[in-house]
């Protein structure tokens, strides 16, 4: 017979592993739950995190399901098209969106039309891009993204600056091809006399490859002091005065060390109040003409000279200086032969250094006399090439 106290033993067993059992379920389902509630928080965290990238991001975005309906949109699509937040939460569709962009004058065509784009945009599997012109003068630029499951993603951004910018690039280009076909020297110039605009025949005579180079750069840049401050004085009286200076005539060198004449204008450039804001200039070259004035006028003073009797050393003077005047680089010199027949005389070189035709004033003619004591004892012309390397 079993007594009740040995059911009791045979049952214990049971109890206790059952109670067990209980605590390691419990256990188990509290730190599931305690996971599952960490694992929310980190969700949730990461969702704030990608919430307020989404929302910092310059372009507007927007994702909608296949049946139309907002799934989300950061702030800067409300701001694009000036719809308060409130009024685009998810779940909003499409068409109700459309018309209240409609109501707010920042949708580029009708609801109906606009849907039809979407939905054909959205038949394919191509990204597709278009720009909408609103009617506030905005341009808004849409890249539309389909999914494979009907759904899609847009950006929506303004790029009516960038456009504008764009378009004042281009006309710069176009104006920049224009003046570099002008063949004058042609230049715009700021109020402190620096380029802002250079054509291209300034530019290379200037020694520089392009006529970016010469942007910010001034005339002590380019010219000897003397010349660059004779320049910026002219210009700062254009720019105070507002009065233009018109076809005057400036000697310049260029950086091959070219003398050139040329024929400058200088006028003053005003905005639209009416205030000065900088200078256009063009001189055109007249060195030809310009020595050819030189040519007539020089022959004809010497000519006089020569009429009136004047020293001979005075008329060889300006006939040498007349000869450097039509030549580049060019230093004339005249030796006059002795009444001994033997020696040379100093007659006229203007551009030579005196200590050099007193040192030669005197020197005796003869078959390897330098090339002019050379030329007289040979009485025939007499070149030398390399006066460094050449005997004479």
């Amino acid at each position: 017979m079993v007594t009740k106290s040995s059911r009791l033993a045979t049952k214990a067993p049971e109890s206790n592993g059952l109670a067990v059992l209980a605590k390691l379920a419990t256990a188990s389902y509290e730190t599931l739950e305690h996971e599952l509630r960490a694992t929310i928080v980190g969700l949730e965290g990461q969702a704030l995190r990608f919430k307020t990238v989404i929302d910092n991001i310059s372009q507007g975005i927007c994702f909608f399901d296949a049946d139309e309906r907002l799934i989300l949109s950061n702030r800067r699509y409300a701001e694009i098209y000036r719809i308060a937040p409130e009024q685009l939460q998810p779940g909003l569709i499409l068409s109700e969106i459309i018309e209240r962009r409609v109501a707010a004058r920042t949708s580029a065509m009708a609801t109906d039309a606009y849907l039809a784009l979407a939905r054909s945009v959205n038949s394919g599997k191509a990204s597709r891009v278009w720009t909408a012109n609103l009617v506030d003068g905005r341009t808004i630029q849409v890249c539309h993204q389909p999914m494979p499951d009907g759904s899609w993603v847009a950006t929506h951004e303004d790029i009516t600056e960038l456009t504008a910018n764009r378009l004042i690039a281009d006309e710069r280009i176009s104006l920049q091809t224009l003046i570099d076909w002008v063949p004058a020297y042609l230049w715009v110039k700021d109020t402190e006399s620096r380029f802002v605009v250079v054509n291209s025949a300034l530019a290379s005579d200037s020694d520089r490859e392009q006529t970016s180079d010469m942007i910010g750069l001034t005339d002590f840049d380019l010219h000897a002091p003397e010349l660059a401050q004779k320049f910026c004085l002219i210009e700062q009286n254009v720019l105070n005065s507002g009065q233009p200076m018109i076809d005057e005539e400036e000697f310049v060198v260029d950086a091959s060390g070219a003398g050139k004449w040329l024929s400058s204008t200088k006028v003053p450039l005003r905005n639209v109040q009416n205030d000065i804001f900088g200078l256009v200039g063009i001189a055109h070259d007249i060195t030809v003409r310009k020595q050819a004035d030189i040519l007539r006028n020089g022959q004809a003073n010497i000519l006089e000279m020569i009429a009136t009797s004047a020293p001979l050393e005075d008329v060889l003077d300006r006939l040498m200086c007349l000869v450097e005047s039509q030549l580049t680089g060019i230093f004339g010199s005249v030796l006059l032969l002795d009444k001994d027949g033997s020696h040379l005389r100093h007659g006229a070189a203007p551009s030579l250094a005196k200590d050099y035709t007193v040192l030669i004033d005197g020197i005796a003619i003869g078959p390897k006399v330098g090339s002019c004591g050379t030329a007289v004892y040979r009485r025939e012309p007499v070149i030398v090439a390399d006066i460094l390397q050449d005997p004479l």
